[in-house]
């Protein structure tokens, strides 16, 4: 029998199909998440994101979806990956999520990411996003943020209650391209998810630096962070079929692909990652871009999850 991995879904809600309507593709991608839930995949997360003339995606922020996927599921832990915090009131977040979560408890995760939008984009969001400041406001809301979720008690005593009184917060996450926000995880004890696909990443495996982590981590906050590695790739039938689908899925440019073959090269691969990186949990993001290659490699590697 194969060893069994821990594998999640990231999903940036970008299809083809026949229609060319996005809207179609939202049903697809609830069908997709429906189906990695009951095959026993981790973790389904989706991402905020803005580009103005793209088509093909069915959304820019995925909030209103998250309620839907989670009603629809059972099992899998449904996240955002991740809230551009910059753009965010961490209030509103807070009061969100708090919802969200003591809806569905132990079933949110809430990913926070500096992030970037292009300047179309930018002049719609509210006054109050600064543009000379815009990195700088990361931890600054971040830390607003998770005060809110995390400090009830204390804005009781001024009269503020984030509802429902007493409910859950979501898991909540760094996400990042590098280990540079492991310090900002262990400051805020926070989750830690690393890319190795987004362009710029650093792919070295660093293995000791997470161990490390790993361990001050626990002496500080008395419990073990949960660790993801974050990967891109297509899985099919056969490494002829996953070729050709990765090449129609990103116009011929394979550069940021990490892994592409069939279901016993991701197996054997993803083994070398846990030994190499050192993480116990992997985040797929499926590059196909039809909903029939998505499920197809969801199917293949069912086996292994």
């Amino acid at each position: 029998m194969a060893k069994k991995l821990k594998i999640g879904l990231l999903e940036f809600g970008i299809r083809e199909n026949s229609l060319n309507n996005s809207k179609k593709s939202l049903y697809d991608i609830i069908d997709y998440a429906t189906r990695a839930d009951e095959i026993g995949f981790s973790r389904f997360w989706v991402t905020e994101n803005y580009f103005s003339k793209a088509h093909d995606m069915a959304w820019s922020t995925p909030e209103m979806l998250l309620p839907i996927l989670l009603g629809l599921t059972d099992k899998i832990k449904i996240g955002i990956a991740g809230i551009i915090l910059p753009l965010q009131s961490p209030f509103r977040v807070a009061h969100n999520y708090k919802l969200l979560s003591s809806l569905y408890p132990k079933r949110i995760d809430l990913g926070f990411v500096k992030g970037l939008v292009g300047e179309y984009d930018f002049q719609y969001f509210n006054a109050g996003v600064d543009k000379d400041t815009y990195y700088s406001s990361f931890i600054p809301k971040l830390e607003s943020t998770l005060s809110f979720l995390r400090e009830e008690s204390e804005f009781l005593k001024k009269d503020l209650i984030i509802p429902p009184y007493k409910g859950n917060i979501p898991d909540v996450w760094y996400m990042g391209t590098s280990h540079s926000g492991l310090n900002v995880s262990l400051q805020h004890d926070l989750n830690f998810a690393r890319s190795i696909f987004h362009v710029g990443s650093n792919k070295d495996y660093l293995k000791e630096e997470l161990q490390n982590f790993k361990a001050e981590y626990k002496a500080k906050h008395g419990k073990e962070p949960s660790m993801v590695l974050t990967f891109s790739g297509c899985c099919h039938k056969t490494k002829q079929k996953a070729i050709k689908v990765a090449k129609s899925s990103t116009n011929d440019d394979l550069n940021n692909i990490n892994l592409i073959g069939d279901g016993s090269f991701f197996h054997e691969k993803l083994l070398e990652f846990k030994e190499l990186y050192g993480y116990n949990e992997f985040i797929f993001n499926n590059i196909s871009r039809t909903h029939k290659d998505s499920l197809t490699a969801i199917e293949i590697l069912s086996q292994y999850v």
